[in-house]
C-alpha cells in the first residue's frame, strides 16, 4: 500500500496544483518531474543510467511531437497568410454560419477522421486553431476539440492502439475481435453525449434555448459517426472504424446542415460570399495531398509496412536500449509537410510570407514547448522505472497491481478509469494499452470475468483519456494560443471522462 501511495503522489500534485490551485503548466509540470524522479531515485532505485536513458528516450519523443505541432501550425499560419484559410472559412460559411454546426464538423467529423488516418494528438493540433480562427474562443476550441477525439483514439492510427497495444499477450483472435467490438460499441452509444456535450461547451454563455433547439441535430451528428464505426468495427477490424466513421459523419453533417435538416429555423440559411468552385478546391489542394497520403500509408499493408520500416533507432546508452525510434516517412509530421509543401508553390507564398508565418509558429510553440519536455520527461521516467535496483514492478504497474487488490470484484466498474490514467499519465493511448492491458487480462482471469470485455474497458478507457492527457492538452492549447490554462481545459474535458468511463464499466458489467 505504501508503494501505492507513493506511486500516486506525481499525479496528486499535478492535479491539485493544476485544478485546485489553478497554476499553469509549466509551473506544475516540472514539480511533478522532480517529485518522480525523487521516488524513482530513493524508492526504486533506478540507477542515473536508466534516468539519463529515459532522458534521451524524452528528448526523442519531444522533437516528434514539436515537429507535428510546429508544422501543422506553420501550415495554418501559411494559410492565414495567403488568405486561404478564409476561402475555407466562407466555403464553410456557404454550409452554414453557425458556430454549433460548424463544431460538429471540425470538433466532431473532422478531428475523428483525422485521428483514424495520424493520430498522436494531430486531430486537436490541427482543430482547435481552426475553430479559434472561425470565432470560436481559445477555451472552448480546445476543449471541444479534445472531447470530439476521444471516440476515435480506441482504433486512431489505423489501429495502432489495438495492433499495438495488444502484442505480445498471446491473444486469440476471436477475443481481439470481441474486445473491438465492445469498445466500439460502448464509444458509438456514449457519442450522443459526446455531440451533446460539445454543443453545450459551444452554447455557453449564450442566450437560453441554443443548446436545447440544437440537440436534434447534435444527435444526428453522433449516429452519422457511430453507427458506420460500430459496424464497421464489427465487420472488418480496428483499421478502419474512425477512418470511415469520420468520413461519413463529416458528408453527413455537411449535408443536413445544407438542407437544414435537424437545424432550428435561425441556422438554416446562411449569407455568405459566392466563392467558384476553382477557388473553393484549390484551398482544399493541400489538405486532400494529405488525407489522400495518409490513407494510402495506412490501408495499402506492403506500403504501411515498408514505411514504417524506415526508422532511426538511437541505439543505448551505457547498456539501457533507447526504445524511442523516429519514423519520418511515417509520423504524421511528414504528411503535414506534404499538406505545406504543397501549400507553398499552389499558393505562390513568398518568402516574407513565409518568415511571418514562421514567427507566429513560433509565438504559438515556445510555451507549450517547455510543459511538453516534462511531461515527456514523466512519462518515459515512469516506464523506465521497471529497470531499477530495487527488484520493484514500474510505477505504472504498482498503481494498477494496488487499483486491481483493493477493488476486488468491483475492479470491473473501475477498469475503464485504469485505461484512462494510462492516457492521462503518457499521452498515448497506444502506450497505456502496453502498459495495462496485460494486468487486464491477468484481472479477467483471476475474477473469471470476461477477458475481452475487460480488454475492450481499457480500450475504451484509454480512448477517453485522451481528452485529460496533458501531453495533448499541451499540444492542443500551444496551437490555439490559449497559455497557462491548461487546468482550466482540464476542468471541462474531465466531466466527459468521468461520465464515459462510469458508463463503459456499468455497462460491460453485464456482458
Amino acid at each position: 500500500m505504501t508503494l501505492f501511495l507513493l506511486s500516486l503522489m506525481p499525479f496528486v500534485i499535478l492535479f491539485v496544483m493544476l485544478i485546485p490551485l489553478r497554476r499553469p503548466a509549466y509551473e506544475a509540470a516540472p514539480v511533478a518531474y522532480i517529485i518522480t524522479l525523487t521516488l524513482a531515485l530513493v524508492v526504486w532505485q533506478v540507477s542515473s543510467a536508466a534516468v539519463m536513458a529515459s532522458l534521451l528516450n524524452a528528448l526523442i519523443v519531444f522533437v516528434e511531437v514539436l515537429l507535428i505541432i510546429s508544422v501543422a501550425l506553420l501550415l495554418l499560419n501559411v494559410l492565414i497568410e495567403t488568405g486561404t484559410l478564409k476561402t475555407i472559412r466562407t466555403a464553410i460559411a456557404n454550409i452554414t454560419a453557425d458556430e454549433r454546426v460548424v463544431a460538429m464538423l471540425l470538433a466532431w467529423g473532422l478531428v475523428c477522421f483525422i485521428e483514424g488516418i495520424a493520430g498522436f494528438g494531430t486531430p486537436a493540433v490541427l482543430a482547435a486553431p481552426v475553430l479559434v480562427y472561425f470565432g470560436l474562443a481559445p477555451l472552448k476550441a480546445v476543449t471541444i476539440s479534445l472531447v470530439g477525439n476521444g471516440a476515435a483514439v480506441p482504433f486512431g492510427a489505423a489501429g495502432t492502439p489495438v495492433i499495438i497495444g495488444f502484442a505480445g499477450l498471446g491473444l486469440s483472435e476471436e477475443v481481439v475481435a470481441s474486445a473491438v467490438f465492445q469498445a466500439a460499441l460502448v464509444h458509438g452509444t456514449m457519442s450522443v453525449f459526446i455531440t451533446c456535450f460539445i454543443a453545450y461547451v459551444v452554447t455557453l454563455g449564450e442566450e437560453r434555448g441554443r443548446f436545447k433547439t440544437f440537440v436534434p441535430f447534435a444527435i444526428l451528428s453522433a449516429l452519422a459517426f457511430s453507427i458506420p464505426y460500430v459496424l464497421i468495427a464489427f465487420f472488418v477490424g480496428p483499421e478502419l472504424p474512425s477512418i470511415l466513421g469520420g468520413i461519413i459523419a463529416i458528408v453527413t453533417i455537411a449535408c443536413a446542415a445544407h438542407k437544414g435538416f435537424l437545424l432550428p429555423p435561425e441556422t438554416r440559411s446562411s449569407e455568405s460570399a459566392i466563392i467558384s468552385l476553382g477557388t473553393m478546391v484549390k484551398s482544399f489542394v493541400p489538405f486532400g495531398v494529405m488525407a489522400v497520403a495518409l490513407i494510402v500509408s495506412r490501408t495499402m499493408p506492403a506500403l504501411r509496412e515498408a514505411l514504417g520500416d524506415l526508422t532511426i533507432s538511437f541505439g543505448e546508452f551505457r547498456g539501457i536500449d533507447l526504445d524511442q525510434e523516429l519514423s519520418p516517412l511515417y509520423t504524421p509530421y511528414f504528411y503535414l509537410a506534404l499538406a505545406l509543401i504543397t501549400a507553398i508553390p499552389l499558393f505562390k507564398v513568398s518568402r516574407a510570407t513565409l518568415a511571418r508565418a514562421a514567427a507566429a509558429t513560433y509565438q504559438r510553440v515556445r510555451v507549450a514547448a517547455i510543459i511538453l519536455i516534462f511531461i515527456i520527461a514523466i512519462t518515459q521516467l515512469l516506464v523506465m522505472s521497471e529497470v531499477n535496483h530495487a527488484n520493484l514492478p514500474s510505477m505504472p504497474q504498482v498503481l494498477a497491481g494496488g487499483f486491481a487488490s483493493f477493488l476486488g470484484e468491483g475492479f470491473v466498474v473501475f477498469s475503464a478509469f485504469l485505461g484512462a490514467l494510462g492516457s492521462f499519465m503518457t499521452g498515448s493511448a497506444t502506450v497505456s494499452n502496453l502498459l495495462f492491458a496485460g494486468l487486464q487480462v491477468d484481472v479477467a482471469q483471476a475474477l473469471e470475468r470476461s477477458t475481452a470485455s475487460l480488454l475492450a474497458l481499457q480500450l475504451a478507457g484509454a480512448g477517453i483519456g485522451a481528452m485529460i492527457s496533458l501531453h495533448n492538452v499541451a499540444m492542443a492549447a500551444g496551437a490555439a494560443g490559449l497559455e497557462a490554462r491548461e487546468g482550466q481545459v482540464i476542468r471541462e474535458t474531465i466531466i466527459p471522462v468521468l461520465v464515459v468511463c462510469s458508463a463503459a464499466g456499468i455497462m460491460l458489467l453485464f456482458w
